[in-house]
């Protein structure tokens, strides 16, 4: 059909001693919407364990790395526990794919994994407001996918490990959902500044500081010289550790920050038990660092 039309095109053109420039544009354009059609992206890497392949004669995929739509997934070397979740735009689970003995196989809903990997499905609409929002997040989160990993602190018990966005009153940061469920007590307190905004290489700033904590009561502290961005935060009592980015914004700011950041928390808590909480964080993280780099940032 498509070489139909070109010749078509190709005579009327012709008949009426069009230009060569032109007739080059005109078959550069159909050549370019076809390719595009043709790469369009069924969903992204969204958790991995093992060296994947979609087919594709670049190499392995990476974490939050674009798949085309009717792509087939393998693992040339499987080891026990591979596996690769795969999201499509919106941010929903569409496919999972487990390593057992050496076989990897297809997951259902409910849990079994035992069928056979079937090719993603077709590239699907992916407008709506999820959907831009893991597409601002995207290109974050696969150039450095390191950066938003989750580690545990050595010495310590397992960390809670948090993200928020959080307002900043003057000096003043409510510390309240970092210490929900912890002991009443005193806890000490490090704000590492980690924006990426501005960064000119100096040495990242840090305040420490001291609360206490008391269960029903507010837990505000005051922070001298901190400004709005994006922290990571260490809140630790004894053995016990609380680690957490937050993104501090001033007044003016922080409703709309902190509505973007509940909404794109929402779909990456729906995805459950499917994908270890380590991966929620991560993606949590780069959300933080997107509304970091592109908020109005009035207060900064």
């Amino acid at each position: 059909m498509a070489l139909n039309f070109d010749r078509e095109c190709w005579g009327m053109f012709s008949a009426r001693r069009v230009p060569l420039w032109v007739i080059v544009f005109f078959s550069t354009l159909v050549i370019c919407s076809s390719s595009v059609f043709a790469q369009q992206k069924a969903g992204f890497v969204l958790e991995m364990h093992g060296k994947w392949s979609d087919g594709d004669a670049q190499g392995f995929l990476k974490l939050g790395q674009l798949l085309p739509g009717e792509a087939v997934l393998s693992n040339p070397s499987p080891a026990e526990g591979d596996r690769i979740v795969v999201a499509n735009l919106r941010g929903d689970i569409i496919k999972t794919v487990r390593c057992k003995e050496g076989v990897c196989r297809e997951c259902t809903e409910s849990g079994g994994c035992y069928d056979p990997i079937h090719p993603l499905p077709k590239s699907a609409d992916s407008a709506g407001t999820i959907s831009t929002l893991f597409n601002a997040v995207l290109d974050l989160f696969a150039e450095k996918p390191e950066r938003y990993s989750v580690h545990r602190v050595r010495g310590t018990d397992p960390a809670v490990t948090k993200s928020e966005v959080v307002r900043l009153e003057a000096n003043a940061v409510d510390l309240g959902s970092l210490l929900e469920n912890k002991e009443k007590g005193r806890y000490e307190v490090q704000f590492v500044s980690i924006s990426e905004k501005g960064k000119s290489g100096a040495k990242p700033r840090s305040f420490e500081s001291g609360i206490i904590w008391n269960p029903g009561e507010k837990a505000t502290i005051v922070v001298h010289g901190i400004v709005p961005g994006l922290y990571e935060v260490l809140l630790s009592r004894g053995s016990s550790m609380t680690t957490g980015w937050i993104l501090l914004c001033a007044a003016a700011d922080y409703q709309h920050e902190a509505d973007s950041f509940e909404q794109f928390a929402r779909q990456t808590d729906s995805w459950g038990n499917n994908v270890a909480p380590a991966t929620r964080q991560a993606y949590q993280r780069a959300f933080l660092e997107y509304l970091d780099l592109h908020g109005s940032g009035s207060g900064q």
